[in-house]
């Protein structure tokens, strides 16, 4: 788990603890690393735990949601670069990089040698798909691609009016939610104009496309939607409505009413006023909290969950609530200010 120092907005420090558990109780807890979360000379962010999805690799290497690289055998930072996490390969952790100033590339860092070099082959892809962009000239806006070879072709004339984020103000710029499926299609949401309808299309890059499902009645939100895949591969659609799970066999979209975060928990997708969240090990529930669904963690028996104490409309922190199936008890992990629950490794 990653967590704030009680100082954290002066200092701004987090630690990487690391609690153990044996035969499903914890037998202790040791500290893996103190890394701030800003750097004096160092723009921006520097190591986050708590923005986007960490993942950990080969049960040894964290990989944070900013492009950070962590060996927690060793207690070792690898590396602080702030760049997209593209795919394991090998003894290689592949990174892209597209921004106004440094350029548009690919890196690797090496895991034998600890080296992180630019890729460069200009002719170097692991995700050999073409670039695709919206033109929000004039609404409804319209796709275009851009081939391998740099040829641009309008995929969609009619992507439908964008969804508006939640900025103040006439001049409100728009979204589209792209989920590639492969490197030949992906799906986008499609809104109406008054964003009370998103169409969900699957789009082929040799220029065809279909209707998935449409989600009517969306209400208004301060979040942006989005896609996302779900455990055993599924396709998520998240938005204001709830989280639809997208057949695309079917042409459905299915509310999602229990969330699958895999190794046979699920959770409950939306909160009960009353109680919380239900949460289940094989269909069998086997408690209620307060907790998400989104940053809870899961090994082969085991699951892990952020625990609050809900008093009216105000929510408090109370750490981190264990849950396995070798005892079937709940083991409560006493979190002051909990950044992240970063995941399971089996030693």
């Amino acid at each position: 788990m990653a967590e704030y120092d009680d100082n954290a907005a002066i200092n701004h420090l987090q630690y990487l603890n690391d609690y153990i558990f044996l035969d499903g109780i914890m037998v202790s807890k040791e500290a893996v690393l103190i890394v701030p979360t800003q750097k004096i000379g160092v723009k921006g962010n520097y190591v986050r735990f708590d923005i986007g999805k960490n993942k950990i690799y080969r049960n040894r290497y964290i990989v944070t949601g900013i492009g950070n690289i962590i060996d927690f055998r060793n207690k070792k930072l690898l590396l602080t670069e702030k760049d997209e996490f593209v795919a394991f390969q090998g003894d290689s952790i592949v990174f892209h990089t597209d921004d106004i100033f440094k350029g548009n590339y690919f890196s690797i860092f090496n895991l034998k040698t600890e080296k992180y070099q630019k890729v460069e082959n200009a002719n170097y892809n692991p995700r050999p798909r073409p670039d695709v962009e919206v033109d929000e000239t004039t609404p409804p806006y319209v796709i275009n691609m851009y081939r391998v070879n740099g040829k641009k072709e309008v995929l969609v004339r009619d992507a439908g009016y964008g969804e508006a984020q939640p900025l103040i103000g006439d001049d409100v710029k728009r979204k589209f939610p792209i989920f590639w499926l492969n490197n030949t299609s992906f799906l986008y949401a499609n809104f109406s104009k008054n964003q009370q309808i998103a169409s969900i299309y699957r789009v082929n890059t040799d220029n065809t496309s279909e209707k998935i499902a449409d989600i009517d009645a969306i209400p208004a939100t301060a979040e942006n939607t989005f896609f996302e895949l779900g455990e055993g591969g599924t396709v998520i659609y998240s938005c204001a409505k709830g989280r639809f799970q997208i057949d695309l066999i079917k042409k459905k979209a299915d509310k999602i009413v229990f969330e699958s975060i895999g190794n046979n928990f699920s959770v409950e997708s939306e909160e009960n006023p009353k109680y919380g969240r239900a949460i289940k090990f094989e269909n069998k529930e086997i408690g209620k909290k307060w907790c998400r669904f989104d940053n809870a963690k899961t090994i082969n028996g085991f699951a892990a969950f952020q625990n609050d104490m809900v008093i009216g409309p105000d929510r408090y922190p109370q750490g981190v609530v264990v849950w396995n199936t070798t005892t079937s008890k709940w083991t409560t992990i006493e979190v002051s200010s909990l950044a992240e629950i970063v995941g399971w490794v089996e030693q």
